[in-house]
């Protein structure tokens, strides 16, 4: 998988932390999700979708950790248009 802007291959050979269960759970509310948001036209960000599938599969173990990991990247891009 590359990063849509950095064209930097993303490794994803990252252990899952989460059980299937679990998963099973986050997939079903990322798929409720999405399709709420095609029926309100909300474009999906390309550029942070990864973020969310990682946490869907498991790879990122908390919520903490997704809106970490969203905050610095909408950081970067409101400093980067400064």
């Amino acid at each position: 998988m590359e990063d849509s802007k950095s064209k930097t291959t993303i490794v994803d050979d990252r252990p899952i932390l989460v059980s299937q269960k679990e998963i099973e759970k986050r997939r079903r509310i990322n798929s409720d999700t999405l399709g709420s948001f095609a029926v309100d036209n909300i474009p999906v960000n390309p550029d942070t979708q990864h973020v969310f599938k990682d946490f869907e599969e498991g790879k990122i173990a908390t919520s903490k950790e997704v809106k970490v990991l969203l905050h610095a990247h909408y950081t970067k891009i409101a400093l980067e248009n400064n």
